[in-house]
């Protein structure tokens, strides 16, 4: 299936599955990808930095279910699962998928980016090579997205914050019990 986009690019998660805000993004991506937008959905997340303990599954890992249950075929679906905020989600999409897939014309998914200024705040923390593009409706946050969304654009307003430094401001995931897939930790 050939589609607007080479990639829709979700920003957002959650590790509870059932929360309403992560059932309507996948409502949406879902909806976006049986449009024939796109051939590839991107999940990211692995837990968010205010957690203690892992949860179980990553936050892409959740959206992933969804969006399979909601008959997106599995070899669409791409997961990014190290970030541990939205900054992070930024980051490690486009080093681990965007780049090497040569993925650069994308739809964004970001519930609570309703402005134009926000917007084009995350749209520079991509490279320059990069065609983004914003989906009309925008979904409201949880409460963990609002607060990346606000230190974003504190980070943003800084005067040395370099857009193409982004992993020198990357916070960490903190959660214990993370398997070692999921860590830059070598496995025993």
């Amino acid at each position: 299936m050939m589609g607007a986009y080479d990639a829709v690019l979700i920003l957002a998660g959650d590790a509870d599955r059932t929360a309403p805000s992560l059932t309507q993004l996948a409502d949406q991506a879902a909806e976006t990808f049986h449009a024939g937008l796109t051939s590839s959905l991107i999940t990211t997340g692995c837990c968010h930095h205010i957690l203690d303990l892992f949860p179980g599954r990553t936050e892409a890992q959740c959206l992933r279910d969804l969006l399979i249950e909601r008959d997106v075929p599995s070899s669409n679906l791409f997961t990014e699962e190290r970030s541990a905020d939205l900054l992070g989600r930024i980051h490690y999409a486009q080093q681990q998928l965007l780049l090497p897939c040569a993925w650069h014309h994308l739809l964004l998914l970001c519930p609570g980016a309703h402005s134009d200024a926000l917007q084009g705040v995350i749209k520079s923390c991509f490279d320059n090579t990069f065609s983004i593009h914003w989906q009309d409706h925008c979904l409201e946050p949880s409460q963990n997205q609002q607060a990346d969304l606000a230190d974003l654009v504190r980070l943003t307003e800084n005067p040395t914050f370099d857009p193409s430094r982004l992993q020198d401001v990357l916070k960490p995931v903190k959660a214990r019990g993370l398997p070692t897939s999921l860590t830059d930790q070598p496995s025993p």
